[in-house]
């Protein structure tokens, strides 16, 4: 199967059009949560894995034979690290909203933003400048908050679903260089399988936990149609948001979009399961979220007077910037895409001269 290059000429899509994909995005993520919920006949690894074979299972038709190399190949070693990281961070949030409050799982999961500069700092030698250590330190007051720990001890389903946060944000920054030398069809195809491989284990083990009672107290019509319905909102959750950034220049545009998945986890978790988020748990929200904008607007800022370096320690910094920014524009929200002129080609070549 081949996979045309995209057009230049293509009409941009309006921002309103934009602003619509990203909240079906967000949406699609709460019910996903949501949908997990009436999966109790099965036990949470065997969810987990079937998160992913599923919508694997359902791209198979639509693959070639370099998707299947590309699946089974070695050479790209951060993509089974990413892999792993994904069964990790999409397990915690499973794990979480099925056993625990659905607002606090999709929130702590949407943490992953607060630790994208860390990791980036930590791996790539991104420096983290004054106003988005302020961000970050904003952000990571809203967790606190939203745990508060000091009430009655760090509850584990809360720390599940913060650990779930940091492994997204690793799987993202894992995977940029990749993402930008593959189309996303295979992108995409790839990681689905190579995690569905990866949580083999998970799944094996998941399968000599089945309780006969408790899979036949449940209608086999309802579980098919809560897998099959997380199958579709993976899917779509990831297909939307490519839609939705592809081509965008600035992608911080549809920031707050991205937590349109808190408050209808929030409304879901009322109407149909009683639960209120109390007044703490919404003014953690509004600190991870304002802190998460302007962490990861300030990382992706070029410093004051930057240019290509003269020296080069200084150009590889440059490109390895230049190329995670692209990377988080397309994938992560409030990053904002490198000028046309400032590509990681354009910064290579000026470091040449």
């Amino acid at each position: 199967m081949t996979h045309p290059a995209p057009s230049a000429a293509r009409a941009p899509r309006p921002l309103l059009l934009r602003a619509g994909l990203m909240a079906a995005a967000s949406i699609c993520l709460a019910v996903l949560g949501l949908l997990t919920r009436y999966t109790g006949g099965l036990p949470a690894e065997l969810v987990i894995w079937a998160r992913f074979f599923l919508p694997g299972l359902a791209l198979v038709a639509l693959a070639g034979r370099a998707d299947w190399r590309a699946v089974f190949s070695f050479s790209d070693r951060p993509a089974w690290v990413r892999a792993v990281c994904v069964v990790i961070s999409q397990g915690c949030f499973v794990y979480a909203a099925i056993h625990g409050d659905l607002l606090q799982a999709v929130l702590l999961y949407n943490t992953g933003p607060l630790f994208i500069p860390l990791i980036a700092w930590a791996w790539l030698g991104e420096r983290l400048r004054g106003p988005a250590l302020c961000g970050l330190a904003i952000g990571f007051c809203g967790v606190a908050v939203v745990l508060n720990p000091g009430a009655h001890g760090l509850d584990r389903l809360a720390a599940l679903s913060l650990s779930g946060g940091f492994a997204m944000a690793a799987s993202q920054v894992l995977f940029y260089r990749s993402a930008q030398h593959q189309p996303p069809f295979r992108n995409q195809f790839k990681l689905y399988l190579q995690a569905s491989l990866v949580g083999l284990p998970l799944a094996a083990w998941g399968a000599t936990r089945i309780d006969p009672a408790a899979l036949a107290a449940q209608p086999a019509w309802a579980l098919v149609a809560a897998l099959l319905g997380m199958s579709l909102c993976s899917l779509g959750s990831q297909s939307l948001r490519d839609l939705a950034y592809r081509g965008l220049g600035n992608a911080s545009t549809l920031a707050p979009l991205m937590y349109v998945a808190v408050p209808v986890g929030a409304a879901l978790d009322g109407w149909l399961f009683g639960r209120v988020a109390g007044a703490s748990t919404w003014f953690g929200a509004a600190l991870i979220v304002a802190g998460a904008v302007v962490a990861l607007r300030r990382a992706a800022a070029p410093a004051p007077g930057a240019t290509a370096g003269t020296g080069n320690g200084e150009c590889g910094i440059a490109e390895r910037r230049s190329g995670l920014v692209a990377f988080l524009s397309t994938f992560v929200p409030f990053v904002r895409r490198p000028a046309a002129g400032r590509s990681a080609g354009a910064g290579r070549s000026e470091c040449r001269h």
